[in-house]
């Protein structure tokens, strides 16, 4: 099975314009922050996402009303990006840069550590296997399963991007 070789990150509105959307204007910012609270809490039940996000959205009233938005748009494209290049190292041609390829595990399994992204982090841990016994297809199989994380997550990220673009809309009155 070919992985993905589009950057997971990169279409972001395109993968979410076929999606229904809700028409957040008519709500009241009281009920949209309620549901974005309830929207996260089913993320953390589902196993998506752990305390480490819980605690991010935490920190918009210190940060500013768009932090909490930014960091998920930044999550998603960085790690889309380090997915991409640990395919591109695993389908060169010749010998495959094992060192180069646990750098980019670093930087992804870090990153979806401190985002909170539970299961990404745990896919993560098989990775780290195949990049030590150095085999390839166990790279190239848990690297499928990050994928298929990564995109399970982006999936259902959707409704809290755009709950919190509405409250982010209204709190900097561009609406």
């Amino acid at each position: 099975m070919p992985l993905n070789q589009q950057n997971p990150g990169e279409n972001w509105q395109t993968a979410s314009a076929s999606s229904e959307t809700m028409d957040y204007g008519k709500m009241d910012t009281q009920s949209l922050n309620r549901m974005l609270l309830d929207r996260i809490n089913e993320l953390a039940q589902a196993g998506l996402v752990d305390d480490h996000f819980l605690r991010l959205h935490s920190l918009k009233e210190d940060s500013g009303p768009s932090f909490f938005l930014e960091l998920i748009l930044v999550f998603l494209s960085d790690a889309g990006t380090e997915m991409k290049d640990m395919l591109k190292i695993l389908y060169q041609q010749g010998h495959v840069d094992y060192k180069n390829l646990h750098s980019h595990y670093i930087k992804l399994k870090g990153s979806s550590s401190c985002f909170g992204a539970f299961r990404i982090t745990d896919a993560c841990s098989h990775l780290r296997a195949a990049i030590q016994n150095k085999s390839k297809e166990g790279c190239i199989q848990a690297l499928l399963n990050i994928q298929g994380e990564y995109n399970c997550l982006h999936d259902q990220l959707y409704s809290v991007v755009e709950i919190e673009r509405e409250i982010v809309s209204r709190e900097t009155g561009n609406q």
